[in-house]
């Protein structure tokens, strides 16, 4: 393949090479990373791909690659939430599938392409796609860009192929501290303390980055055990270890990704917050 113009990794190349071998074409990708530019750099490198005619694909001078570089070509679609919402409707959904069967207009290959598709898929709107997953029509691909695999259901995923482009993850300021604030709630003799950090997550954007910094965070945990250095920051990670073993951090990382899965199911921010204060009461308290 051409990756003129693009900057991956040796791994991702060697990935999409062995993917695309034989000429063979998945219907479905997830595109997982951090960095969304670089997921979306990603997506536009497989859209001009699907589209190109030339033999190196993708040339990125034909007619063809050009419009789905610059996003102008009428047979790929770049799913368009609700504006209030800023969620994927089950209508958006419906009129998807049906444009799904249609002929192409200029290429041989018809594309959707779902960017936050792990924030913005509803688990009812997922069920929805994936009939069309299952028995996908003929030179049709389908691209679901996400920050975490884990927002989509299991039945999605076993679907698609999954892609992951590698980006040093960032956080903002706000999320690292209530992020640290919970994580020295959770060994703090009173509930109370705890209790009263997760209230800040009312907000479920900052909950979200908040959760993916205390996974981070517990992680640290299990690093600094083993004289690794922490990522975020060390003189807790070191707290943390005092207090609790590799098994519990293990199950504070797994409480903290089930709890994140949950933030795109559109559940009660409050009973996020209590189901965490549960969990992680019983993990680092138990006997």
């Amino acid at each position: 393949m051409n990756y003129t113009d693009f900057e991956f990794d040796e791994a991702l190349k060697q990935r999409l090479d062995s993917l695309y071998s034989q000429n063979r074409q998945p219907h479905a990708i997830v595109i997982e990373g951090a960095d969304a530019e670089k997921c979306k750099g990603l997506a536009t490198f497989l859209t001009m791909r699907a589209v190109c005619r030339a033999e190196n694909k993708p040339c990125g001078k034909c007619e063809q690659c050009i419009k789905a570089r610059e996003k102008v070509h009428p047979d790929i679609y770049y799913a368009q939430p609700e504006k209030k919402s800023q969620i994927y409707s089950i209508e958006q959904m419906r009129d998807i599938i049906e444009n799904a069967s249609i002929r192409p207009n200029e290429a041989d290959i018809k594309i959707f392409v779902f960017e936050s598709a792990d924030t913005r898929l509803s688990p009812v709107v997922q069920n929805s796609f994936l009939k069309l997953l299952e028995e996908p029509p003929q030179n049709c691909l389908f691209l679901l860009l996400c920050k975490n695999s884990r927002g989509l259901l299991n039945t999605i995923l076993s679907r698609c192929t999954v892609l992951t482009v590698k980006g040093e993850e960032s956080y903002s300021e706000q999320a690292t501290e209530l992020a640290r604030a919970v994580a020295e709630g959770t060994i703090a003799p009173s509930e109370w303390q705890l209790l009263s950090a997760l209230t800040g997550f009312s907000d479920r954007k900052l909950a979200d980055e908040t959760l993916a910094v205390l996974t981070v965070i517990f992680r640290d945990c299990i690093a600094v055990a083993r004289g690794i250095s922490a990522r975020i920051d060390g003189q807790l990670a070191q707290k943390l270890n005092k207090r609790i073993t590799t098994g519990m951090a293990l199950q504070l990382v797994e409480a903290t990704e089930l709890a994140r899965q949950k933030i795109p199911q559109n559940v009660n921010m409050d009973l996020l917050s209590a189901f965490l204060s549960g969990e992680y009461r019983r993990i680092i308290w138990q006997r």
